[in-house]
């Protein structure tokens, strides 16, 4: 059997979207094998399309065979493979997501393709029950010790759990507790881990931060869109930002924009490519 895919990334997080609508394929299992970097395509993981093109679902599945809520650089990758695969009008869409149904609006190129989406990725949220925790008390700037080392973290909800830290320390300790961290048992479900830093403004009104990012189901990453919106979110709650101000989240593979809205929504956008189209051989994964 073969199996066509599409391969697509969002800064360098990487993604293959698989039309599954007829399919009975057991991807979960088939994504550790596929993914694989060396003895597969390679991939941070697969984006399945089910529904309709007018009313679609993003199923994701991480190259652990992990199902996260959502993925923000996927979903973008998601909206660019729907729409142009489907030549779909207009300029927005709908996706529902194991995080709700999220808008989405998308810019094109001078040839009708899909170069940046924006996302409405809902209101970000301290409550313990929706990052979740295993506390009853919300996390902000909290000091959290691991490993004799104290971090200031704060857990955000923005759809899957995130643990975000402004505190300054090494590289090399980074790439240490980056997995300890996503594995804590304050967070049941494990998280998803943000190192971040204020960088100096570049211009008059420009705020930034730079981000490195443990993805759970991942490992280290070159982009995290839930991550990027998560980290200056919490910048925004620790008064480093303020409310309708754009932030710019430097990540490894480049740059999204990230603004926490009056309304409590946070609207993330940033560019989607396309690689390149095959076939999978399921009996060879």
């Amino acid at each position: 059997m073969q199996l066509k895919f599409s391969k697509f990334h969002g800064l360098g997080n990487d993604f293959l979207f698989i039309d599954d609508r007829d399919k009975n394929y057991d991807f979960q299992r088939l994504a550790i094998d596929i993914c694989d970097r060396n003895r597969g395509v390679g991939a941070d993981g697969i984006l399945l399309f089910r529904g309709t093109p007018q009313r679609p679902e993003m199923i994701v599945i991480n190259s652990d065979g992990s199902v996260p809520e959502m993925c923000g650089n996927g979903l973008r990758c998601f909206v660019k493979a729907l729409v142009e695969r489907h030549q779909l009008p207009g300029d927005t869409i709908e996706v529902t997501t194991g995080a709700g149904r999220l808008s989405c609006r998308f810019g094109r190129d001078a040839f009708g393709h899909v170069e940046r989406v924006s996302v409405n990725m809902g209101e970000p949220s301290l409550n313990p029950a929706d990052v979740p925790l295993a506390t009853s008390t919300p996390l902000l700037n909290h000091p959290l010790e691991i490993d004799d080392q104290t971090l200031e973290v704060t857990a955000v909800g923005v759809g899957n759990p995130h643990m975000v830290t402004f505190t300054n320390i090494d590289l090399q300790t980074r790439l240490r507790l980056g997995p300890r961290l996503s594995s804590h048992p304050l967070w049941p479900a494990q998280t998803n881990v943000e190192f971040c830093e204020v960088l100096p403004s570049v211009s008059e009104g420009t705020k930034a931060i730079a981000c490195h990012v443990y993805e759970r189901g991942c490992g280290w990453t070159q982009a995290c869109g839930t991550g990027a919106t998560a980290a200056a979110f919490a910048a925004v709650q620790m008064g480093l930002f303020g409310v309708g101000e754009s932030v710019q989240v430097h990540l490894p593979g480049g740059q999204l924009q990230i603004t926490i809205r009056e309304d409590g929504s946070a609207l993330m956008m940033g560019p989607a490519q396309h690689v390149f189209d095959g076939l999978l051989t399921i009996e060879d994964v």
